[in-house]
């Protein structure tokens, strides 16, 4: 890292000539001397580098002169701000008090920069290092063409350790009625995670498991960040849950009555296993439940494993030799003999390791000259590095010969945490802020960025690279990867979580990273550091009560906080990247429009945002400024246009104002993502074309929004929308509220649209007619709502005979089109061949034809929320014709449908049917037989806000799949039917607000697990489910327990919240009067009204997941 760091403080101190700064501060000698100094220490550097290996005293020399360049930096900085101020500044001269203070200053920190570079200097000779002509490094082009690391194509060497593990979970498993974990053991790199990953892709894994969860547990086994990964994996989002209480409850409701297979990458250490066990357990996982495990420690696998591990052995020298060919030469080159040989010598050295065969056969992917080849097979590393396994051996041959700027891009990476899925954004921006890229050339920095990244990940130093739909990138390193750049940052980089102490921090640090909340860390313990550059803070933030102020280090050049005291900012003159996230701000500080270095500025989820600084465009570095999801109204800055730099503005607010048109866009370069709001307050068309939306061809995401408030209708909508034509290479495109009749030409011609990903149309209620969608080769996401005229989503004709409409559509969301009769008015082109998911509310006229990939369906009707206000006509009759012939579907979702009396009996055609949810039935009375006999593969069924059903009917006998039974809020089913002791599958129950237990559950003959929420009182007769493992209750003022508790001999757990206080002393162990009935439970629990501590009532069951909801997600990944 030195040594590219000294090249970029020379490359600053030459600027710092040219721009005659040192004449202008008095310090013209000093550079002299720091130049020729540092001169003559970079001629030397690359020998040190590798001499540091084995010497320490070179090692810590080396340290000594990376923490000087930090500080030389940091003054050079400093002027270049104090000089742009006096120039900005027309009132101040050399002779104002300040300037001569901080000429002085200067002098005086200069002069003993120069004494220690030339301390630093005198030590070098000591060493008798060695300058060297620096090799001319080949630039490779031909990696920039493709990404070969992206995906593994193939798992070479392990067809049959995945066959064997594949077998394990199908049938062993599955055979167990305990929960069965299985051990995969190796050192690292030799591929574990690979493997598993291959299995978890498995196609009969995919289909045996109804759930299946990914988790990184990496060297610290936290039990939270397990439990809430193991939440985000199901449903996408973090839970936001404080108390672990809460999220094993969480956890347990997800696993109920599911067969899962939960896979534990990269486990150390056992210590907490049994927590987390006893969690799974408790989440009553149907039979054939799994766990994986991928361990390097022998004892963690013979601790958890419930069979024998199994032992990952290295790869054989042709396996080996197959994966370093298809990096080294790709599957198209040419292989050269003599390649071929040096190459398998290279594959010896390897040990059969995987990892190292990828480094270093994506190392010498683009060399071309045997010489190269040479030099990785006699490399110095192989001997000097004696103390490291082979692979990390591999690993260090592999950074050596990086580039230099791609040495410390690389480092920088330590910044994360092991196991972290990074942003490539992000990244990118963080190292920009740390002056590690620079534009190039014609090559604007962001594009250096890319190309560096690119290149990384061609070399392996990055995996498991996943792009979605909208073309945003993240990505992982390898944990002895991750090892590595830690090892060459050292004491430079510091990762803080819950159990890390900050009290044995080093001056030398430069880049911290926290896990932990930032009001729960001592800022004050960072002062010692001379160079603090980076402080991120990664825990994931739920509130905003954060009021700490900033931290007080004026060196810092990269800043994520969630504080709400801002006031220290002032001080932060170097900051060049400013992420405020979840801050409890209302406006930004005026202070923060005089961080004049400042590249990037990211706001996100400060919802009590309303005011930008009014003077933000005196930012003239500014390069990047978002604003996501701030729901309050974000004022956008008068004459943003003045920003030349800006590359990225993904929220323009029109208004009337001066300053505030949509010509601020004529001549912003801008790219991503944009989204403008306030169009019902432009002009004109001659206003609208004055944004030049077309010639911004790096724009990927466009949203147009209009106000209610357009008093001039839909003709001046009309000529607006014509004149903000977008490039032709937008990903996704948005709009919403506009007034106008007739669409624009641009948006008819599917050249000009068919690059799109995604399309939201939303509230364009005069409309009578949409563009082309189904011939768009690419769309994927499709959202309309909102148009009463619309009878097809596509009229278009189609003549070829084989061609599809909306072949690549998946996820489909229809709201409020009571007219629309189908997606397409061609009745004779095949359709939707791709769509696997559909959600429907307000479409009662719609068909569909048979769709072979839907599994997901869900279709409301009106609720009492205003969104569908004037809706409540057209929602009245189910649309039966969106199930019919949908044979495939798995999950069915139907609500709101007040009216109705009976289900519809084409829901009995849905054979392939494993859960179905129904909510918001108000007249539903009963269940008919002929429909309920025909989802015979049933395993899931959740019923809420029926007030007036009351009978199940006796055809529930048909269920004999049937897992998990929920009820909510059901007053009027006091009764089960009979046939209920028929469902022998029947594990798990939640029964919540009904106003007594129903009758007949007691005859279920397998029920292991009941939740009981909100009953006025428990009968007797539930002793009587001799089957039960684990039961629940949340009672409030329940009083006593049923004597027949005592019959209950299966149950390890009960658990009992909100109950009297006088249920408590009932159940005082051996004098109470209940105590006798459960005393031979071994998990007992009771916690009394007045120290409720959890929900009773599980609001994940009765939540509703309206159409609006929708909305808002598809917007905020947009703009």
């Amino acid at each position: 890292m030195a040594e590219s760091l000294l090249q970029m403080v020379i490359e600053n101190l030459q600027a710092f000539v040219q721009d005659e700064l040192a004449t202008l501060w008095g310090v013209h000698s000093q550079i002299q001397e720091l130049s020729g100094n540092l001169a003559a220490i970079h001629a030397v550097l690359q020998d040190a580098e590798e001499k540091q290996i084995r010497e320490r005293a070179v090692k810590l020399w080396l340290q000594k002169l990376s923490d000087a360049a930090h500080v030389l930096d940091d003054i050079l900085d400093e002027c270049s701000i104090e000089s742009n101020r006096l120039h900005s500044d027309q009132c101040l001269t050399r002779l104002d008090p300040v300037t001569i203070m901080f000429r002085r200053d200067i002098g005086k920190r200069m002069k003993e920069m120069v004494d220690r570079f030339r301390q630093i200097d005198e030590e070098r000779r000591r060493f008798e290092l060695r300058g060297r002509v620096p090799e001319r490094q080949q630039e490779d082009e031909a990696w920039r063409q493709t990404c070969s690391g992206i995906t593994e194509h193939n798992i070479y060497g392990r067809e049959q350790d995945t066959k064997n593990i594949v077998e394990f979970l199908s049938r062993s498993a599955d055979s167990s009625n305990d929960l069965s974990v299985y051990p995969i053991v190796g050192m690292g790199g030799l591929g574990k995670t690979t493997l598993v990953r291959w299995v978890y892709n498995d196609n009969k894994v995919i289909e045996h498991f109804d759930l299946r969860i990914w988790v990184c547990v990496s060297t610290e086994f936290n039990t939270m960040r397990i439990l809430e990964s193991i939440v985000e994996s199901t449903s996408g989002h973090n839970p936001n849950l404080s108390t672990l209480e809460a999220l094993k409850n969480k956890v347990q409701e997800i696993l109920l009555g599911k067969r899962y297979l939960l896979v534990l990458d990269d486990m150390w250490s056992t210590d907490k296993w049994e927590d987390l066990k006893s969690v799974l357990l408790c989440g009553g996982g149907t039979k054939g439940a799994a766990v994986l495990v991928t361990t390097r420690v022998e004892s963690v696998a013979s601790v958890m494993g419930t069979c024998h591990a199994h032992h990952l052995s290295p790869l054989s020298e042709d396996d080996n030799w197959l994966l370093f060919k298809y990096h080294a030469f790709g599957s198209d080159k040419v292989e050269r003999t003599e390649l071929v040989a040096i190459g398998k010598k290279i594959v010896k050295k390897c040990g059969g390791s995987p990892l190292a065969s990828k480094a270093l056969g994506s190392l010498l992917h683009n060399k071309k000259e045997e010489i190269q080849w040479v030099n990785v097979l006699e490399s110095k590393f192989w001997d000097i590095l004696e103390d490291d396994s082979i692979i990390v051996r591999a690993l260090k041959i592999s950074y050596f010969h990086l580039k230099l700027s791609l040495r410390q891009c690389f480092a920088f990476c330590a910044i994360f945490p092991e196991d972290f899925r990074m942003e490539k954004e992000q990244l990118i921006h963080l190292w920009m802020a740390n002056g590690l890229i620079k534009s190039k050339g014609r090559l604007e920095i962001e594009d250096v960025g890319n190309e560096v990244w690119e290149e990384l990940c061609q070399r392996s130093f990055f995996q498991e690279v996943e792009i979605d739909e909208l073309g945003r990138t993240t990505f992982k390193m390898h944990d002895l990867f991750h090892e590595l750049a830690q090892s060459i940052m050292g004491e430079e980089c510091r990762v803080y979580d819950e159990s890390a102490s900050l009290t044995n921090l080093s001056t030398r640090v430069h880049h911290v990273t926290c896990l932990k909340p930032e009001r729960k860390v001592n800022m004050d313990l960072f002062k010692k550091a001379e160079s603090l550059r980076s402080m991120i803070n990664l825990y994931p933030f739920h509130d905003h009560r954060n009021l700490n102020g900033l931290p007080p280090f004026n060196s810092l050049r990269a800043l994520r906080t969630n504080a709400s005291q801002l006031s220290e900012l002032k001080s932060l003159t170097h900051l060049r990247y400013l992420n405020l996230r979840s801050s409890g701000i209302t406006t930004l500080p005026e202070c923060v429009s005089r961080l004049q270095k400042l590249q990037i500025l990211k706001l996100e989820r400060c919802e009590n945002l309303s005011c930008l600084p009014k003077h933000l465009t005196q930012l003239k570095d500014l390069r990047h400024l978002l604003i996501e999801l701030c729901h309050s109204s974000v004022e956008t800055p008068p004459n943003i246009g003045e920003l030349k730099c800006l590359r990225t503005l993904n929220l323009f607010v029109v208004d009337k104002k001066e300053g505030h048109g949509l010509s601020e866009l004529r001549d912003l370069q801008l790219g991503g993502k944009l989204h403008i709001k306030g169009l019902e307050n432009v002009i004109n068309e001659g206003d609208a074309r004055d944004a030049n939306l077309s010639a911004k061809k790096n724009l990927e995401n466009l949203y147009l929004s209009w106000g209610s408030s357009d008093s001039r209708g839909g003709a001046n909508a009309e000529r607006i929308l014509e004149a903000l034509e977008p490039p032709s290479n937008l990903k996704s495109f948005g709009m919403n509220g506009y007034s106008g009749v007739e669409l624009p030409s641009w948006m008819q011609n599917t050249s000009i649209l068919s690059s799109l990903v995604m399309v939201i149309l939303y509230d364009c209620k005069n409309c009578k007619h949409l563009p082309p969608l189904g011939k768009l080769p690419h769309l994927t996401v499709l959202y309309v709502s909102g148009m009463k005229d619309v009878k097809y989503i596509d009229e278009d004709s189609y003549d070829g005979v084989d061609e599809k409409a909306f072949k690549s559509l998946k996820d489909l969301t229809l709201s409020k089109l009571p007219n629309l009769e189908g997606m397409v008015r061609d009745e004779r082109v095949e359709m939707l061949p791709l769509l696997s998911s559909i959600r429907v509310s307000c479409v009662p006229k719609i068909k569909l034809p048979l769709l072979p990939s839907l599994e997901h369906i869900r279709i409301e009707g009106t609720g009492s929320d205003s969104d569908h206000g004037d809706s409540e006509d057209m929602a009245l009759s189910f649309p039966e014709a969106i199930v019919e012939n949908m044979h495939r579907v798995k999950v069915l979702h139907i609500e709101h449908f007040p009216t109705l009396k009976a289900l519809p009996h084409e829901l009995g055609s849905l054979n392939s049917l494993q859960e179905l949810e129904l909510y918001y039935f108000d007249r539903l009375e009963s269940f008919s037989e002929n429909v309920v006999q025909g989802l015979g593969s049933l395993r899931t069924l959740m019923i809420g806000c029926c007030k007036e059903l009351k009978s199940l009917s006796e055809g529930v006998r048909h269920l004999t799949c049937l897992e998990r039974l929920d009820i909510i809020y059901c007053p009027k089913l006091v009764t089960l039917p009979s046939s209920m002791n028929q469902l022998v599958s029947l594990r798990h129950s939640y029964i919540n607000s009904c106003d007594t237990l129903p009758e007949g559950l007691q005859h279920v003959p397998s029920l292991q697990s009941l939740d009981v929420c909100n009953i006025r009182s428990i009968p007797e007769w539930l002793g009587d489910l001799t089957s039960l493992q684990k039961l629940h209750l949340y009672c409030k003022g329940l009083r006593s327990l049923p004597s027949s508790f005592r019959n209950l001999t299966n149950l390890h757990e009960l658990s009992i919240d909100g109950c009297h206080k006088e249920l408590q002393k009932r159940c005082t162990r051996v004098t109470g009067q209940d105590w006798q009935a459960i005393a031979h439970i071994p998990q007992f629990k009771l916690v009394p009204i007045h120290e409720e501590t959890f929900s009773g009532i599980n609001s994940s069951l009765y939540s509703v997941f309206t159409i609006n909801l929708c909305l808002c997600e598809l917007v905020s990944r947009l703009s």
